[in-house]
């Protein structure tokens, strides 16, 4: 089966992940944001010229945020957001994967009506902004040790209902699934909505990711058989952020999928 793959990197791998077969590349909005005008233009080069396109970049606003904080300022963050998808859509962003888990969760105690206003306001901004770029905003479900805010399939979609929003859309970390033991039942279920996947070694300890392998001692075949089924179309990317040889890793995880029945649509000239 074709799938298109894609793996995580920065500016300095997109050379490496075109050369190790890869479809696409997965970037970073805060490595896009924080380019000085000559540094933006040296890196919209690269990407033109590695070969692959980069659709999809992660986590909008930088993850130390905390949107109910009083230090978080609106106005501030609609310039930040307006510079970065200008930048993202140039490069040719198609989706914004809005993980943030610390940004987005609402506080124990306190105001917790008054902080969920205030992150409705933000998300909202957000929306609006990347809607101007024919952006689509991918809401993460993430583990509860990261977030207290959409934690699975179902609340992501109750949160796109919520904002009632052509361009929110939501997506699969298939970790969150482990952790959580969300029956993939739920992949079928909720399709319409998930327009992009997370995949590495769901036992490795967060924030150590490693790229999946064929003797990592967890077994991929009933997930990857999930998206199988439902003939899914979006990108499959690698989220890893631990590696010894990163090219000799990334290549070697086109060999695991292979196993698995998937391939990329690339094909590499001998």
């Amino acid at each position: 089966m074709k799938m298109r793959l894609s793996c995580f990197g920065f500016i300095k791998d997109l050379d490496d992940i075109a050369a190790a077969g890869y479809d696409c590349a997965e970037l970073h909005v805060k490595e896009i944001a924080a380019f000085d005008q000559a540094g933006f233009a040296g890196a919209l080069k690269k990407l033109r010229d590695c070969g692959i396109p980069a659709e999809v970049f992660d986590n909008p606003i930088p993850l130390d945020c905390r949107v109910y904080d009083s230090s978080f300022d609106l106005g501030y963050y609609r310039g930040f957001l307006e510079k970065a998808t200008d930048r993202c859509a140039e490069m040719g962003a198609r989706y914004f994967v809005f993980g943030n888990g610390k940004a987005r969760s609402l506080p124990a105690e306190g105001d917790i009506v008054g902080a969920a206003a205030k992150f409705d306001e933000f998300f909202a901004m957000l929306l609006d902004i990347c809607a101007a770029r024919n952006i689509t905003v991918l809401i993460e479900p993430l583990g509860k040790k990261l977030s207290n805010m959409v934690n699975s399939l179902p609340e992501a979609v109750q949160f796109i209902r919520r904002f009632d929003k052509p361009n929110l859309k939501t997506f699969i970390d298939y970790r969150y699934m482990v952790e959580l033991g969300r029956p993939l039942g739920e992949i079928e279920e909720y399709e319409p909505w998930i327009k992009h996947v997370h995949l590495d070694n769901p036992l490795s300890e967060f924030p150590r990711r490693v790229v999946p392998r064929l003797d990592d001692g967890f077994d991929y075949v009933p997930f990857l058989t999930a998206l199988k089924r439902i003939a899914y179309k979006g990108i499959l990317s690698v989220e890893a952020s631990v590696f010894e040889d990163f090219l000799r890793e990334i290549r070697e995880c086109l060999g695991f999928f292979k196993a698995h029945g998937i391939e990329p649509y690339r094909a590499l000239k001998e």
